[in-house]
């Protein structure tokens, strides 16, 4: 079944990164990050927050992978040093659902490239690829499962 196409707004987003490899090390960025959120009240009420991968690991050195967590903010933020703010432009996005661990996410990731992912009449566009976890985001403890969307960048095939 090909995913769905969605088309993601123009954002001021504040944002902490990661350098180095994807795995384990984002979910102790998340909860930096989270941490942060709640000292500059942006949790209440609960907010979308964005992970945008800023490099592909099947062709970056995993020590060069940039990944942002991130949140919707409004003018005038005041970050200090450990997170920025930067303008996200939006625009068309392939989407799928996904519900699994981390561990599992970057099988997920791999398969939308896959042959009769891509909608007919879309290619793949070279912009980050976003996962986007909703208001409603709850990681199972027991389990370490979790549901996010998963969104890649693609234009209009010429």
């Amino acid at each position: 079944m090909p995913l769905e196409i969605r088309q993601l707004p123009k954002m001021r987003l504040a944002c902490m990164r990661h350098t180095g490899p994807y795995g384990p090390a984002l979910g102790q960025l998340w909860e930096r990050f989270g941490q942060w959120c709640a000292e500059h009240r942006l949790s209440e009420p609960r907010p979308k927050f964005y992970g945008i991968s800023l490099d592909n690991p099947a062709c970056t050195p995993p020590e060069q992978c940039r990944y942002d967590a991130c949140v919707q903010v409004g003018v005038g933020l005041r970050t200090g040093t450990d997170a920025q703010v930067q303008d996200f432009p939006g625009g068309d996005y392939a989407c799928k659902r996904f519900e699994g661990t981390g561990a599992e996410i970057g099988a997920a990731w791999a398969s939308m490239g896959a042959p009769g992912q891509i909608p007919e009449g879309w290619v793949l566009d070279a912009r980050p690829a976003i996962e986007v976890y909703d208001e409603d985001f709850a990681m199972a403890p027991e389990t370490g499962v979790f549901a996010c969307w998963l969104y890649v960048a693609v234009r209009r095939a010429a």
